[in-house]
């Protein structure tokens, strides 16, 4: 309570300063909306000088539409507001006095007219990197090596990004980042995750933001932030769209032999808008096949802290998998003030992983004791279907309005999956064997309903508040049988768990900017209520807790080429609905993976102060101190020579760190981007040792620095190239030490068929540099990891862009149901 009232305090303090502050005079303000009334974000208006009409300033209008020119000399001006796609306008002559701001009515553009300028095709070209005051963005296209790449090796490049050998993503050293693809939540696991992004390709992204500490319209979930995945959308009227084949081939060297795994992508973007329909739709196809290995030696200790045994461990694995993507939906303009949307998806993935496992138990003398053989063959069938209803009113033309989304999302699993192992003594003699069936569906419903309310005030002002209900039902059920002499037995691993989960969360934020400063403050309210049931033995578990989750931020604008902006924010990180699963997950008979249902949910405060040269070059320092981590332990048997993987709240996290993103460019046409982060992370905490009874310190810390470098070529005739890479230093990651790790790709393009189709090249690690080599170790664990796998690969990919060229704005959608879908399953484009 103690806290709460802190926080209440600080917030309404800061709240009562930002609302008092008292606006300077010689100010401008206006809106621009398109003939719908909807707001045109990104248009451009020009404050001219009535006299002679020289340029004062210039502004871009917000996502409300709305713009502003403050710090005005007294006299007489108009303004000029042009927006791609739309016709050129401009206001009456207006005086600007000292005793009171001027408020402009408002912008109605009208749209201009489809002429087709010959062969003429215009384009503009993108940054690769925008930083914008609340959020960073990774132009997706504007890299000619993202090509052939997926979803997750996008990210993997981007800066500040890093994604460890289990998928796990982290953000400037921190772990616990929220995934959204177009404003909606992922709710998978991070491995299951990191298997969904792996098979969406590149081609279907737009862009990419991310944002270390999100304002209290989001949800609080996410330790170190939200990443953003957008997807492609058409800005087009008329009948437009795009298609893009794609196919690569890699090149890997395992076991003395070399393989060359192929992977093929399709997909097909479509849009038609007339009148006060807009129609959309794409459809996505990816194929894939795999190689990889991995290499694990394990020390078992006595109680004494001499040695045991040793267990080497080698696994091969294959795997080949194919994925459908579909995504439908309209919007309706009713009229000016009214928008109706709905959008489905669907998402099917069909895979079929496999392994080879041989693993050698050796005495401490180094002579053999036995060796395991053990085959692991998988069948997994996933689904994600959803839909989205979303409404919007405009108030008025000031940029007051209301959004209101309600959301199903499910998600279907069936894994079926059948171990064989065989035991041989230090002589090759067959000493016995076991196969194991698991049969292992799942299936989780998620129900969202989320309402949002945006009211802009007098003095440059705005308030904004919504609500939030979510309810999810995870159901899981494994069914394992082994083979006994020719029959097939019931197995005690086997398990049903059942939880439900329903968050009720509220926010509230105020919005003020004067002369040269700028503020906002927001709280977030979440009530969770879980279930947990384990219907095998008739257990479970019931959870009710209230958490407030402030967040501020204040900007200075120093000069033209200085600003800072300090921001704070506190947030939760649920655990995972698999982590929850008590259930088994076999590496081999030897090495499993288990969930743990008495989870806490960890909580993590985050500081941040920015520092923005010239509007382009960033300098950022940031503290965050979480509790109650939650990480992947590894425990061991060691009397069954048994290692498994459980998350538990093992310890206190700090991360302190610097980053520096710089983008110039040496010479014409060559646009460089620079991004490096020194950060260094703690864990402290206590480690439960099962086969001594002793709790065990954990205090381990690492300084480190990641590097991602980014060179883009512009030449003549449609001609452009890229040269990128990235270096990750030694650092920790869930309690392992993980080595120095560093990649680099190439690529080329060129714009044939007058400039409507792309044609790209590229040569993803080249030199196979990208490898995961660790080591954890804390009390009695002792484990060395070696992962390889075929990142290496040439791609070829065309892209056709058809239709009209017209632009109109786009609206922009997002839907209720964000922090669940990061916790369950593939949450797939809106």
């Amino acid at each position: 309570m103690k806290n709460r009232s802190t926080y209440l305090t600080g917030l309404l303090c800061f709240l009562s300063f930002i609302v008092t502050a008292q606006n300077k005079l010689g100010k401008v303000t206006g809106v621009i909306t398109d003939a719908d009334a909807q707001a045109v974000e990104s248009a451009t208006a020009s404050l001219q000088r009535a006299k002679d009409s020289a340029l004062v300033k210039v502004a871009v209008s917000d996502k409300h539409g709305l713009f502003e020119f403050e710090h005005l000399a007294e006299g007489e001006y108009f303004v000029v507001v042009t927006a791609v796609g739309f016709i050129k306008t401009s206001s009456k002559r207006f005086t600007v006095s000292s005793t009171s701001p001027y408020k402009l009515p408002s912008f109605q553009l009208q749209k201009a007219a489809g002429k087709t300028l010959g062969a003429v095709t215009v384009t503009g070209k993108r940054p690769l990197i925008e930083n914008k005051i609340d959020r960073m963005v990774v132009n997706v296209e504007a890299a000619p090596t993202n090509a052939g790449a997926s979803a997750l090796e996008v990210l993997e490049k981007s800066p500040g990004v890093t994604v460890s050998n289990e998928g796990e993503i982290s953000l400037k050293g921190k772990q616990g980042v929220k995934v959204m693809l177009d404003g909606k939540p992922t709710y998978l696991s991070p491995a299951d995750l990191a298997n969904v992004l792996k098979n969406l390709p590149a081609s279907a992204l737009d862009q990419i933001e991310i944002m270390t500490n999100p304002p209290a319209r989001y949800d609080a979930s996410g330790n170190s932030g939200i990443i953003n995945i957008k997807t492609k959308k058409s800005l087009t009227e008329g009948f437009n769209g795009s298609i893009t084949l794609g196919g690569a081939v890699s090149l890997f060297h395992r076991n003395n032999s070399w393989y060359t795994p192929p992977r093929s992508n399709a997909s097909i973007n479509l849009n038609y808008r007339k009148g006060k329909w807009n129609l959309f739709g794409n459809y996505n196809f990816n194929y894939r096949e795999g190689k990889g290995y991995l290499d694990l030696t394990r020390r078992f200790f006595e109680k004494d802290g001499s040695l045991n045994s040793t267990s080497s461990s080698h696994s091969d694995f294959n795997f080949r998998n194919n994925n459908h993507t579909i995504k439908l939906g309209f919007d309706y303009y009713a009229d000016k003030k009214n928008v109706i949307g709905v959008v489905v998806n669907g998402f099917g993935f069909f895979g079929r992983p496999a392994s080879a496992n041989v693993q050698s138990i050796s005495q401490p003398d180094g002579s053999i004791e036995s060796v395991l053989a053990t085959d692991n063959v998988n069948k997994n069938n996933f689904f994600n279907y959803s839909a989205n209803l979303n409404y919007k009113h405009t108030f008025d033309s000031a940029g007051r309005e209301l959004t209101a989304d309600l959301d199903y999302i499910g998600y279907t699993n069936n894994t079926k999956n059948t171990l064989y192992t065989t035991v041989y003594d230090s002589y090759g003699n067959t000493t016995g064997s076991l196969i194991l069936n698991g049969d292992i569906p799942g299936l989780i419903n998620i129900y969202s309903a989320k309402t949002d309310y945006v009211h802009p005030l007098k003095n440059n002002l705005r308030f904004d508040a919504g609500l939030k209900l979510s309810y999810v039902r995870n159901d899981n059920e494994v069914k394992y049988t082994r083979n006994d002499n020719g029959s097939w037995k019931p197995d005690d691993r086997s398990n049903h768990f059942i939880y439900r989960e329903n968050i009720n969360a509220g926010y509230v934020s105020l919005n003020k900017k004067w002369k040269k400063w700028g503020a906002q403050a927001g709280l977030r309210i979440e009530n969770t209520i879980a279930k947990g049931k384990q219907v095998t033995n008739d257990s479970g578990f019931t959870r009710n807790y209230t958490s407030l989750f402030p967040t501020m931020y204040v900007n200075y604008e120093a000069n033209k080429n200085h600003s800072f902006t300090l921001s704070y924010g506190r947030r939760i990180e649920r655990p995972n609905y698999q982590d929850l699963n008590p259930f088994i997950w076999f590496l081999d008979s030897l090495q499993y993976r288990q969930g743990n249902p008495y989870l806490l949910p960890q909580y993590a405060n985050n500081i941040e102060l920015r520092h923005t040269l010239k509007g382009r070059f960033t300098t950022t320092v940031n503290y965050t101190v979480t509790d109650d981590v939650i990480s992947q332990l590894l425990k061991q048997n060691t009397e069954k020579r048994i290692t498994f993987l459980t998350p538990d709240n093992v310890a206190r996290f700090k991360n302190i760190g610097v980053a520096i993103n710089a983008p110039f460019t040496p010479v014409k046409n060559w646009n460089v981007n620079l991004f490096v982060n020194v950060f260094n992370n703690r864990y402290q905490g206590t480690y439960f040792n099962s086969f001594t009874g002793n709790n065990d310190p954990i205090d381990i810390s690492y300084t480190s620095a990641t590097l991602n470098v980014s060179n883009t070529f512009s030449f003549k005739k449609g001609w452009s190239g890229e040269v990128s890479g990235w270096y990750r230093g030694k650092t920790i990651e869930q309690l392992t030490i993980t080595d120095p790790m560093y990649f680099m790709t190439l690529g080329v393009q060129k714009l044939v068929i007058k400039g409507k189709g792309t044609l790209r090249l590229n040569i993803r690690d080249p030199f196979h540099w990208q490898q995961f080599n660790g080591r954890t170790l804390y009390s009695d664990i002792d484990v060395r990891i070696h992962n390889k796998w075929d990142n290496r690969a040439f791609t070829v990919t065309f892209s056709y862009r058809f239709g009209k060229t017209s632009v109109a704005q786009a609206r922009k959608r997002t839907s209720g149901a964000t922090e669940e879908q990061n916790r369950a399953g593939g949450g797939q484009n809106q």
